[in-house]
Parts: structure tokens; sequence; C-alpha cells
């Protein structure tokens, strides 16, 4: 008998391997390094500007608790992000008239 066999996760498509991806690796970290590098990126986010405002917050907060779906909220905050650059081209233009 053969005792070698392929795997059972690759598949052949128009002459290449390709395996299929199995679960991602498991997250080991504690939840104080989890809050230690959250706290990091905050910072850094703080660092280039950003400010957080309760309805980010609240948004963030709502995903969190599985509410909304992150598409949700990215698109949350890519509409505030449009208006808000309307208002400033609006206000830009006052300016200048």
């Amino acid at each position: 008998m053969n005792s070698v066999s392929k795997p059972a996760v690759t598949t052949r498509c128009r002459g290449y391997i390709i395996q299929r991806m199995g679960q991602p690796p498991k997250d080991t970290r504690s939840s104080a390094e989890k809050a230690h590098d959250t706290a990091r990126i905050v910072g850094s986010l703080k660092h280039e500007g950003y400010v957080q405002t309760p309805e980010a917050e609240a948004v963030h907060a709502q995903v969190t608790r599985g509410e909304i779906t992150a598409e949700e909220a990215i698109e949350i905050f890519a509409e505030r992000a449009r208006k808000l650059d309307a208002e400033l081209n609006a206000r830009g233009r006052a300016k200048r008239a």
C-alpha cells in the first residue's frame, strides 16, 4: 500500500497548485497587550491630528457591540467626511468671494 498521499488542500488550476487558506492564526496576546496596542494606535492617530469625538466613539461602540458592521461604520465616516469637505469648500468659496 502507498502510505504517501497528496494533501486534500491543494487544487490544480491551469498548471499551478493553489492551496486553500486555513483558519487565520489565533491571537495569543493577553487583554493587556491588546489594550496597549490599541492605545498606541489611538496615540498615533492623535499625533496625526485625529480628534476623538463623541459621535465617532458612539459609532465605534456600535461596531464593538455588533449593532452595525465595519462596512456600515466606514460608510458613516465617509459620509461625514464628504459632508465636512463640502462645508469647508463652501466656507473657502465664501472667503474668496
